[in-house]
């Protein structure tokens, strides 16, 4: 009997998101256990935050917050600003802008629940050239099949920073899109045929909101002038739904430090393209950190300070890309045997009539955009 499989579903929906080639990275496995922090003081007025987790094994990799450690931000003048913590493993302080200038140095302290202190060495903030011009180009790279080729866009950044600026940078790319279910909520079935008239249509339009794994750092140390050009960050395609309706991206350039910009060029080296692999836990990079209770105890991750200058940009319509992207909507017709195919622990059964009059059974994701990851709620600088 024809039915939606819905297992088949969900496992397609896992491989849209994070899709990735088989990578394993030199770690060793003693790496378990292993505090790690995360976490910068940018010159922007507001929260700071902290992350404090465990690390845990590479082939089974999660995320381990540790709650109820003690912390503050301590600057190179004297002050103090104590963390609270907001949710398990995340801490956050607030901080005025005039105690986030360039030229001012950071460091963290940790006390975790166990007794250690957890200590950073001072990262100093440098100045940050504001953010030239982000823009893309069409290309079309070579896929594993030497027949067919592939359209992306792809995205560049240029670097102006003649004058008393840091020669090491990274930029951080935060993307959003909008996309919609196939159908808004019309029939269902329970053991009797509905119809919501007018349609609701509140779980039709959804949007995500994510940082890209993929990390960008630069250094101009070695060139005769602190500029570069064409610089290459984020790569779409139309395999995806973020060019369907509109995307967005966020890009922040940061001045770093060169020991902050050592320790995330090892992060780009070591990084799996997609960054699957470590979503759900910071890569194990020992940093700038140290167990002041227990020196031999190896802590990971980094603490660093940066200015950073943002810029927003929209795209829609986007000419040159092909969108060849599955929406996860299954629809069927009604079997044989009618309605009594489905169990009741099945209800509600949705479905719709196409345009020639035919019943079409519909699957959860054809009419509830939330069950691919996003949200309902619009974020404040979407488009009208």
């Amino acid at each position: 009997m024809p039915r939606i499989k819905n297992t088949i579903l969900i496992f397609s929906l896992l491989l849209f998101f994070s899709c990735v080639k088989a990578f394993d990275p030199q770690i060793d496995n003693t790496a378990v256990s292993k505090y790690v922090i995360s976490g910068r003081v940018t010159n922007i007025e507001g929260w700071q935050e902290v992350e404090v987790s465990l690390s845990s094994p590479v082939e089974s990799p999660k995320y381990i917050p540790v709650q109820g450690c003690q912390g503050r931000i301590q600057d190179n003048k004297g002050n103090d600003f104590e963390l609270t913590q907001f949710e398990p493993g995340l801490y956050k302080v607030w901080m005025g802008q005039a105690d986030l200038t360039p030229g001012t140095s950071y460091r963290i302290q940790i006390t975790t629940p166990d007794g250690d202190l957890l200590e950073s060495s001072f990262d100093t903030m440098f100045k940050c050239p504001r953010l030239d011009s982000v823009y893309y180009a069409i290309e079309v790279i070579p896929t594993s099949n030497p027949a067919i080729s592939q359209e992306v866009m792809q995205f560049y950044v240029d670097l102006n920073a003649e004058g008393d600026y840091s020669r090491y940078y990274k930029w951080d790319v935060i993307e959003t899109w909008e996309y919609h279910a196939a159908h808004p909520f019309e029939y269902y079935y329970d053991g009797a045929m509905h119809q919501i008239d007018p349609p609701d249509y509140t779980n039709k339009v959804c949007w995500i909101t994510g940082l890209s794994k993929n990390v960008f750092t630069l250094s101009t140390k070695s060139l005769t002038q602190n500029k570069y050009r064409q610089y290459p960050l984020q790569r779409i395609d139309g395999k995806t739904s973020r060019l369907g309706i509109m995307y967005s991206i966020l890009v922040r350039q940061l001045a770093l430090s060169e020991k902050a910009y050592n320790y995330w060029e090892q992060m780009r080296i070591n990084s799996n393209e997609q960054g699957g692999l470590y979503e759900k836990q910071p890569l194990a990079i020992k940093g700038n950190l140290l167990n002041m209770s227990n020196p031999e105890k190896v802590v990971l991750g980094c603490f660093y300070a940066s200015s950073e200058s943002a810029r927003r940009y929209f795209y829609h319509d986007v000419a040159g890309i092909k969108l060849t992207f599955y929406n996860f909507c299954s629809e069927e017709s009604l079997g044989m045997f009618g309605w009594r195919e489905f169990f009741k622990w099945e209800y509600p059964i949705y479905f719709y009539y196409n345009e020639v009059g035919a019943l079409r059974i519909l699957n959860k994701e054809c009419i509830d955009c939330r069950l691919l990851g996003g949200t309902i709620v619009k974020p404040d600088f979407w488009p009208n």
